[in-house]
């Protein structure tokens, strides 16, 4: 399948929206992280934002349902959210292709023939949990004890499933109701 004009567009505006939001989820992960500290608990602090930071890949998916949209919006959002100041720096990219790779992979098995809430979730779950490994070899998560990784994994998966599973599903079903993706498979959702 060959990118058409509205596809590449399609997934530039969803990367530049998803960069701003991003950005905006790690700053407002900070308060949290901070406020867990004390607690010894900080690692925890931006689980509950991790399904913010797969929203990119899960839209750019469901709406476009193509190979490899979810991870080419996914990597132009962390590129964005970087050079907007995110005070991780470019290792922010190299996460994006693994949410990118992690949400992609469970459509890419079903060879891209099925786009439902379900098959959300399952990449919602899919991702959160790459991610988790991920994180294991490269941000230090080895060091964490297993029932704090345990809770992390779930906070994060919760996450997933709330930010890019039901709102992903109901901000699609929203615009093909509005008429805005008349022009694609995705406005099957507006029934």
């Amino acid at each position: 399948m060959t990118l058409k004009l509205k596809d590449i567009l399609m997934m530039a505006i969803t990367a530049v929206v998803f960069g701003v939001v991003y950005l905006a989820a790690v700053y407002a992960a900070v308060p949290v992280t901070t406020a867990l500290t004390p607690f010894g608990l900080a690692s925890l602090g931006y689980e509950p934002f991790f399904g913010i930071w797969y929203m990119a890949a899960a839209f750019a998916i469901y709406v476009i349902r193509k190979p490899g949209v979810g991870l080419i919006a996914e990597v132009i959002a962390a590129v964005l959210e970087t050079l907007m100041g995110n005070f991780f720096g470019p290792m922010v990219i190299v996460t994006g292709l693994v949410e990118g790779l992690g949400f992609e992979l469970p459509f890419a098995l079903t060879r891209y023939k099925k786009f439902t809430p379900t098959m959300l979730a399952i990449s919602s779950i899919t991702a959160s949990s790459i991610t988790l490994v991920y994180n294991w070899f490269v941000s230090g998560y080895s060091q964490i004890s297993i029932p704090i990784l345990a809770l992390m994994l779930a906070a994060r998966i919760v996450s997933a499933l709330f930010f890019s599973t039901f709102v992903v599903h109901t901000l699609t079903k929203t615009l093909a109701k509005a008429g805005i993706l008349n022009s694609y498979a995705s406005n099957d959702l507006k029934d």
